[in-house]
């Protein structure tokens, strides 16, 4: 990354501002530890949120229990303003409140499978209500709401402790999903731990892409067409990127004899079914909520949204992403890199035949039937199928789909029209006269 404030892209310099700023605003960004936050928040909260603490502690214990919602109904109102709770405390609230909330709705042998979410009821008692509508708020959000920061990338351990540092400090390197766990899980479950730790261990593969993205701007923004040499090795670095993220979310396995073993049926009847909240929230943590689905939306320029997995992603900016996630995306995809590489066109040799096989590397390897959404649309099948079978009858996505009889086939024809929107982002195939790539049945699981 160019350290020349005065010669680098806007991009570089959004993210030289980040890593100066504290590490416990909403989000973190970094070229060190991409998406992921830079250290581990292992310490509890100042001694007076104990009732906070102690509660969240006890989740495993309530996860079936007659007394869960009359327990964390007892809790006493703690305040939430900043001189009671200081900013830097803010990141590990939210997590455990939207973790009490979430509990409250769902934790109960009454509550573990309901015939449709509208059924789940909305009230929170106002010891967490109020100081989650407050914290969650001091963080820029919008309201309150699980997002897939509180869940999990500011939720996970080494489940060998000699990983993190006394000040939180760890390495990207020793991250694996055999390696880390919830901080805070809410069933105790193996489940729980492999499927929350794929997203830990999907967004380490993925960590380089931050700089790889500092680099194609500076690379733009300074060099223009002479600097297409560094653009298409950057965008190299981008697809095997994803390739290493397909290869960390093909470790949930459903087979028994796999050491990341995700037990489809106990996943359908707990954990995602917890993360679905009741109406009037936004959505809960959805993989379309990842940072990975938008930088890699950003890096190809994706413009159409319009088919339902589409808009719903979209959507999901708002509620789901960080603003400090958006904001980078947005300026990822403001450099215009599609555009960019359509331009040597003109400019005669090898730069542009180079650079735009480059490109559709990173399409080919996020969004090809082999890549990282080609898996995704097979674990569909795989869990949301079984899932189906089982009763469960609602996606992670909120209301936005209920699952009945074989529909789930339908939401993996849905995913597949999704990664259509990005495969007819190729350069070398939208030039060359050639039809859109098909989207083949067969996917690696």
């Amino acid at each position: 990354m160019n350290s020349a404030n005065g010669h680098a892209s806007a991009t570089c310099r959004y993210v030289m501002q980040c890593e100066k700023e504290p590490a416990w605003d909403d989000g973190d960004l970094t070229v060190s530890h991409g998406f992921l936050p830079r250290r581990i928040r292992t310490r509890a909260l100042p001694p007076q949120y104990e009732a906070w603490e102690q509660t969240a502690r006890d989740l495993p214990a309530l996860s079936f229990s007659p007394t869960t919602r009359k327990t964390i109904a007892s809790i006493p109102l703690l305040p939430s303003d900043p001189v009671s709770l200081p900013d830097r405390d803010l990141k590990r609230a939210a997590m455990l409140l939207g973790m009490l909330a979430h509990s409250y709705w769902r934790f109960g042998v009454d509550r573990m499978f309901v015939p449709r979410n509208k059924d789940i009821p909305d009230e929170l008692p106002e010891a967490i209500r109020r100081p989650w509508d407050e914290v969650c708020r001091r963080l820029g959000r919008s309201g309150p709401g699980l997002t897939i920061e509180d869940w999990v990338f500011n939720n996970f351990t080494f489940l060998d402790a000699g990983h993190v540092g006394a000040d939180g400090d760890y390495d990207v390197a020793n991250i694996s999903n055999e390696t880390v766990r919830p901080l805070v899980p809410a069933y105790g479950s193996e489940v729980e731990r492999v499927f929350t730790s794929s997203f830990i261990d999907i967004h380490a593969a993925i960590t380089p892409v931050v700089g790889s993205a500092c680099r194609i701007a500076d690379a733009i923004h300074q060099e223009g067409p002479d600097g297409c040499e560094q653009v298409a090795r950057e965008l190299e670095e981008i697809a095997r990127c994803a390739r290493a993220a397909k290869t960390a979310f093909s470790r949930v396995s459903p087979s028994r004899k796999s050491r990341t073993y995700c037990d489809p049926v106990d996943w359908a009847k707990t954990l995602v079914t917890w993360t679905v909240p009741p109406p009037g929230y936004p959505p809960g943590p959805s993989g379309s909520a990842t940072p990975l689905n938008h930088f890699m939306d950003a890096v190809i320029g994706r413009t159409d949204y319009s088919t339902t997995q589409g808009a719903f992603a979209k959507s999901l900016r708002g509620t789901q992403l960080s603003r400090k996630h958006e904001h980078f995306c947005d300026l990822v995809k403001a450099v215009g890199i599609r555009a960019y590489i359509t331009g040597l066109r003109a400019t005669g040799g090898n730069r542009f035949s180079t650079t735009a096989a480059a490109f559709d590397h990173v399409i080919e390897s996020f969004a090809g039937a082999n890549g990282f959404l080609g898996v995704h649309k097979g674990k569909v099948i795989d869990y949301l199928g079984v899932g189906t079978v089982v009763g469960r009858n609602q996606s992670t996505a909120h209301d936005q789909t209920h699952i009945q009889d074989s529909s789930w086939t339908a939401m993996a024809d849905g995913l597949a029209d999704a990664i259509t929107e990005r495969e007819t982002r190729r350069v070398g195939q939208a030039l060359s006269g050639s039809c859109a790539p098909s989207v083949p049945s067969a996917v690696v699981r």
